[in-house]
């Protein structure tokens, strides 16, 4: 296991340390002095609101914890070790379109075909790379290329309903080639309704196959269809459309409503191999600063009161 940092000039900061150490004991000290001048301990203790003999030496570690993770976090540390992981990078590309808005898989497919790109990042090996792309009439970027599973659960809860009417599959995946730059083992993730209207099947197709993406396609809709809200229109799902970009990819269709068949067969298109994968921290220290100061602000504001 190695440790390599992206910044680490700001290690420099790690300095401060020390420093916040000195002061505290200092202060501890120099506090000590003035109860022994001014020896009304109760007084002392209304009119500076200091505890004079109690070493907090927890509130201590906490906050210098903080401060280490916070320093660590902006000098972007991260553990390299090799794992059994996925050889390609991924790109989920999930459909926003008005179309998606329809009742026919509870709540509605919008919803479902979030929480089924949630389960598909879950089920992915560690350190596997995944972008993040909204489209309807055209396509957004929530997330570049980055390993983290954190990270991209939370560009998935960012993506609403498009803008921009239509559903335009061709434009979202001329932006996830573009996300994978270089790479050369590129998978696509596409959850769809299927129901294209701008540009034609066979310009996709051939898109496809001349930047070599393979497409694994999840359906999500039912033949009968359902309604859209806000256009009072049936709206059914093209399966065909989604399983001939899955074939002349080389990916695999999968429909939503077979959630059991599609988990067990998602496993097959990882293509596992052994390799050094490198895992950022830095969200993690982040989230654990964050439990840390809310833990010490409560305490600090219930350390006198009584908790009903």
């Amino acid at each position: 296991m190695e440790i390599s940092f992206l910044y680490p000039k700001f290690l420099i900061l790690l300095f401060l340390i020390p420093f916040f150490i000195f002061v505290y004991f200092f202060s501890f000290v120099y506090n000590k002095k003035k109860s022994m001048v001014f020896s009304n301990f109760g007084a002392m203790k209304r009119f500076y609101d200091i505890e004079f003999f109690s070493r907090n030496f927890v509130a201590l570690y906490l906050n210098l914890a903080v401060i280490s993770m916070v320093i660590l976090a902006l000098a972007g540390m991260g553990i390299t070790f090799n794992a059994t992981t996925s050889s390609f990078s991924y790109v989920i590309a999930l459909d926003s379109s008005q179309s998606m808005t329809a009742e026919d898989v509870s709540p509605n497919r919008f919803i479902v075909a979030k929480d089924e790109a949630k389960n598909f990042v879950d089920l992915l090996p560690v350190g596997v790379e995944i972008g993040i792309i909204g489209f309807s009439g055209d396509a957004t970027i929530y997330q570049n290329i980055d390993s983290s599973k954190i990270k991209a659960k939370l560009a998935l809860d960012a993506i609403e309903i498009g803008d921009v009417s239509g559903t335009n599959i061709y434009n979202a995946l001329l932006a996830a080639n573009d996300l994978f730059e270089n790479r050369q083992m590129k998978s696509v993730v596409l959850i769809s309704d299927g129901q294209l209207n701008i540009r034609e099947a066979p310009q996709i197709i051939r898109y496809i196959n001349r930047n070599n993406l393979i497409v694994n396609t999840i359906a999500v809709g039912t033949i009968e269809g359902g309604t859209v809200p806000e256009f009072n229109t049936i709206s059914k799902v093209d399966e065909d459309l989604l399983k001939s970009i899955a074939f002349n990819s080389g990916g695999k269709f999968f429909n939503v409503n077979d959630l059991d068949e599609m988990r067990d067969s998602l496993e097959s298109i990882f293509l596992e191999t052994n390799k050094d994968v490198t895992i950022d921290l830095s969200i993690y220290f982040l989230i654990i600063v964050v439990v840390i100061l809310t833990f010490l602000w409560v305490m600090y504001n219930l350390r006198f009161k009584t908790i009903p």
